[in-house]
């Protein structure tokens, strides 16, 4: 009797063991750093780099795309981490008017990736010295939420963005991403 009592506990601990390690959509961190330097980032391991050809507040460029998002989906556990970058010439960041302007297109480009609302509010923010904006996208019908930051720094264009489940606990994860983020050259 005492045996067996010994086995349920054994079982119950392994299997509980065994959901909280699933429990984790992301898994394990790490400091990424981009292949060119630009810039390093905590986000959760191995993501996945690519490059695309797309229209830009400065035109037609390659913007590079560092994306982390779960391997299986799983509608409870939604996640996206993702940073892109992009060249930015120095004429649209020539004086603060003209900082100011550029970020606002970037910053707007960025919401029609997401919605064609036009009234997501935008606020300006500041991360690690560097002026940007950012808007969160919480709309009432989903059950996600979108917060995006972009910045100019180093005659780069950085755009963080996290999409997340509205109701899992994230707060952590997204703190940590945005928090680490950090321009390298």
């Amino acid at each position: 009797m005492y045996m067996r009592s010994k086995i349920h506990v054994i079982i119950a601990c392994l299997f509980a063991s065994f959901c909280f390690s699933c429990s984790s959509n992301t898994g394990k961190w790490d400091r990424y750093t981009a292949k060119d330097g630009a810039f390093s980032v905590f986000m959760p391991a191995t993501p996945e780099a690519y490059d695309r050809t797309e229209m830009t507040a400065f035109g037609k460029q390659v913007v590079h795309y560092v994306t982390w998002k779960p391997a299986t989906f799983e509608l409870n556990k939604f996640r996206l981490f993702q940073i892109s970058y992009t060249d930015c010439p120095a004429q649209y960041t020539s004086d603060s008017a003209r900082l100011n302007a550029t970020l606002d297109s970037c910053i707007n480009l960025r919401k029609k990736d997401f919605t064609e609302e036009v009234d997501i509010p935008t606020q300006p923010v500041e991360q690690s010295g560097y002026r940007g904006r950012e808007f969160i996208f919480d709309p009432a019908k989903t059950n996600v939420i979108t917060i995006v930051k972009v910045f100019i720094a180093n005659h780069k264009r950085f755009s963080l963005t996290v999409i997340a489940k509205k109701d899992y606990p994230t707060n952590a994860e997204v703190g940590n991403f945005f928090n680490s983020f950090q321009v390298l050259k």
